[in-house]
């Protein structure tokens, strides 16, 4: 893919972007810095407020070459992506005062602090919307602002077990797995996103802002697919299914080189799969009647097909399953390694993946993009992430007129 060169750090002006013209106050932590993400890429000057010496997320590896400094965290890089930064101690009379200016200066704010954290400020919903009532304010935090659990601490792996996703994730025999990287903090900034676009367009039509509860353990819970039916219909917790989906119609496959997924959820899917099987000679007996409905799948026979399908994958290859399935209208597909993914031509065909150009003759950096598109504009990193307080002049002296 050609390389893309970042233009010159100035606030966002191409008015082809969906967010053009909004302001975003970032206050975020790790639970939240994604939304912040998403806001920007969208068009939003999204202003990212560190401490001075800059926000310890820029501690946060993985690092460029596996060597932690200034400028080389890759999760920083990635989550704050067309943002500005301005560097402010909000624990001091004079940084909150300043935080509260460029509040009422922008049309939303983003915070992660505890349950009365920002009241404890003067920077709360209640007192900010006295001056600017149009403001939207989005708080995340691990159990939301009330409940017995408000107050409670939580990691991305604390989200993740008590939005019940864990439990039902890993093998039978094994405790509950967590799923790899941040998936809950994800989760929950994938949610306040949603909800602050969804603030923003009432306010178009009311005048109104409003404050946004976000809860971690809720966003994750709203995931959790047919866990929390299947307790609701039969008054049993689902239980961890290994290669296998819950429903039990879907499994992923050792196969020659790796896994493949193989989805049987239709009864052609299942002929079709058991069709090649006896091709290859290794259906046992399953071209039998009482195999003909792909229900048996999840029934008294499961384990029975399941070691002779397993059996057959391990003489293909991953590129034959998807292939054939593919061909018969059959959602199978390879399980990509990460190294695949990064070399996808489906991800750089359509620009998901785009290769950044460093202007202080630092490394070229592949930086993935938003899983979406619009017609009326591209997907470009307009801007890399910042270096604490790179914007302090233009934000403090351009938008509060400080010296």
């Amino acid at each position: 893919m050609p390389a893309m060169t970042i233009p010159e750090t100035q606030p966002n002006t191409n008015p082809a972007l969906p967010l053009n013209g909004y302001r975003v106050l970032d206050l975020s932590g790790p639970i939240g810095v994604y939304c912040g993400k998403l806001l920007a890429d969208m068009g939003a000057d999204v202003i990212k407020v560190e401490p001075p010496g800059g926000d310890p997320m820029r501690e946060i590896g993985p690092f460029i070459d596996g060597k932690p400094g200034p400028g080389r965290s890759l999760y920083w890089l990635h989550f704050n992506t067309n943002k500005r930064s301005v560097t402010l101690d909000i624990g001091t009379a004079a940084g909150a005062a300043a935080v509260r200016d460029l509040a009422l200066a922008s049309d939303a704010l983003l915070e992660t602090g505890g349950p009365g954290y920002m009241d404890s400020l003067a920077l709360g919903y209640e007192n900010l919307a006295a001056d600017a009532p149009g403001l939207v304010y989005a708080s995340i935090t691990p159990f939301g602002q009330t409940g017995p659990y408000r107050d409670f601490k939580a990691s991305d792996l604390v989200g993740f077990a008590m939005g019940g996703y864990m439990y039902v994730t890993g093998w039978p025999h094994t405790p509950p797995t967590k799923l790899w990287g941040s998936q809950a903090y994800n989760t929950a900034s994938n949610r306040a996103y949603i909800a602050i676009l969804l603030a923003l367009y009432h306010r178009t039509m009311t005048g109104k802002g409003q404050y946004i509860d976000v809860s971690m353990q809720e966003a994750v819970a709203a995931t959790t697919e047919h866990v929390n039916t299947t307790y609701n219909y039969t008054g049993e917790s689902a239980v961890r299914c290994g290669f296998r989906h819950g429903g039990q119609f879907v499994a992923t496959w050792r196969c020659k080189d790796g896994y493949a997924s193989i989805t049987t959820n239709t009864r052609k899917a299942w002929d079709d799969l058991r069709t090649w099987m006896d091709r290859d000679g290794m259906a046992g007996d399953l071209m039998d009647a009482q195999y003909d409905d792909h229900f048996v799948l999840r029934g008294e026979h499961s384990a029975h097909i399941e070691a002779l399908v397993e059996r057959w994958a391990m003489t293909h290859t991953r590129r034959e399953i998807t292939e054939f399935g593919q061909s018969n209208h059959h959602p199978w597909g390879p399980a990509a390694t990460a190294d695949e993914i990064l070399g996808n031509e489906q991800l750089w065909g359509r620009s998901y993946l785009t290769t950044v150009e460093s202007e202080d003759g630092g490394p070229s950096l592949v930086y993935p993009g938003d899983p979406y598109r619009l017609t009326e504009f591209e997907h470009p990193v307009r801007r890399p992430a910042p270096a604490p307080g790179e914007h302090n002049d233009e934000i403090l002296g351009g938008i509060l007129g400080h010296t």
